[in-house]
């Protein structure tokens, strides 16, 4: 089910771009940068043990700041649709806990900050609505990512139990849905544009750290980018547009 789900949404990132070109526009393509800041959290279907043994809180908040920065690029190829295709190294992870030792054993739950870098790739539509100088933008589609490096940091007392320190799950692969707003330049675009991410893979193997079936990366994060614009000369696209019907 899976990976059904995200092979349709590759299917709905990458629209026939021919069929949505429109004979008055000219397609657009802008290359940028792009960086920000997200709320990152792990996913489960139970709440986390935030206090000790002795039931003093240990963190003040579930949620953690990390960020995230890259590189960006854009093809606008009708005056409403197009396609956005980043690179990033973004930061994630969270607050987990460990209820199994590493031999398996039951043990009281242990709380930990697990800090994972990935670099991600991510295909999302643009459905872009508003006037020549300013857009609402409407993104939807996968991501996948590779984990580049990771901290596990134990937040409370083991007595004397051993637990894993890494997970050796490598790759991940989930979806991105959000919008933003951009502001139209002669020669560029500023946009800024919140983003959910959710991904489909668990951290560690499912009930392999403690009872849970999920522990999955989830991300809010909000994001400003720079485009550099490239448009082709209407002569040019208009002669191509002759050769390809001839």
């Amino acid at each position: 089910m899976q990976k059904l789900i995200i092979i349709l949404l590759f299917i709905v990132s990458f629209p026939d771009i021919k069929a949505q070109e429109e004979p008055s526009f000219i397609p657009e393509h802008l290359i940028g940068i792009t960086g920000g800041a997200g709320i990152v959290s792990v996913f489960s279907e139970s709440i986390l043990t935030y206090t000790d043994r002795q039931g003093n809180l240990l963190v003040n908040s579930p949620y953690i700041l990390r960020y995230s920065g890259g590189l960006s690029y854009k093809y606008i190829s009708g005056k409403n649709v197009g396609i956005l295709t980043e690179l990033n190294y973004i930061q994630k992870g969270g607050y987990n806990e460990f209820m199994f030792d590493i031999n398996g054993n039951v043990t009281d739950s242990v709380l930990f900050n697990h800090k994972l870098d990935y670099a991600e790739l991510s295909f999302m539509t643009d459905i872009r609505f508003g006037k020549k100088h300013g857009k609402i933008n409407l993104f939807l589609g996968p991501h996948i990512a590779y984990l580049v490096k990771q901290n596990l940091i134990l937040l409370e007392d083991t007595y004397g139990n051993e637990y894993v320190n890494k997970t050796n799950v490598k790759f991940e692969t989930g979806i991105s849905v959000g919008g933003g707003y951009s502001f139209n330049f002669n020669k560029g675009e500023a946009e800024l544009k919140i983003i959910y991410k959710h991904d489909y893979t668990n951290i560690f193997q499912e009930k392999s750290i403690n009872n849970f079936s999920f522990n999955q990366n989830q991300v809010i994060l909000a994001s400003l980018s720079y485009y550099y614009k490239y448009i082709k000369k209407k002569k040019n696209v208009e002669d191509n547009r002759i050769k390809g019907r001839s």
